[in-house]
């Protein structure tokens, strides 16, 4: 029996579970990005939700600041993939995160893209931004399971093999 206390609530947990569910609802409908779920919360209430566009873009944690009416001063991200951090097709999420003034942001899993690996939480604790990685770990890797094996190299492959991405 582990002495380790658990470092999130039942309450993250469940807020996890829900960004998940998001995530699972557009599973192979993301275009070449992985599909990711995202729920904002303030004073325990839930104020905004987001998932990765039909085409891969505006990824989840934008779509859940956008879709946000409330101010985001003080509020917490739940995320099932690690924010982007780089700059490609679309500016980084990490950028709105931090402009947003959210104030804590929890991920379940490191994304494998080596543009985004691991930066993330340096970035967002250097604005002061608490950051938490791990929450619901190994269901979450286990969604991503085909993600990680495969890799983003190889969906891409395949959609412009496809013509679908031509």
């Amino acid at each position: 029996m582990s002495t380790k206390k658990d470092k999130f609530s039942i309450q993250d947990k469940i807020y996890m579970e829900l960004a998940l569910d998001l995530a699972r609802a557009r599973e192979g409908h993301t275009g070449t990005n992985p599909s990711v779920g995202c729920i904002i919360v303030k004073n325990d209430k839930i104020i905004s939700v987001g998932q990765t566009s039909f085409s891969g873009r505006p990824h989840a944690e934008q779509n859940a600041i956008n879709n946000s009416t409330e101010d985001l001063t003080g509020s917490k991200m739940y995320v099932t993939l690690e924010p982007c951090s780089h700059h490609g097709v679309t500016p980084p999420c990490t950028s709105s995160i931090i402009k947003s003034k959210i104030s804590e942001v929890l991920y379940s899993i490191i994304d494998i893209d080596k543009r985004v690996k691991g930066k993330t939480f340096k970035i967002l604790k250097s604005k002061n931004i608490k950051v938490q990685q791990g929450l619901l770990i190994d269901k979450v890797h286990k969604f991503y399971a085909p993600y990680f094996f495969y890799g983003n190299n190889c969906i891409k492959r395949i959609f412009r093999t496809s013509g679908v991405f031509a």
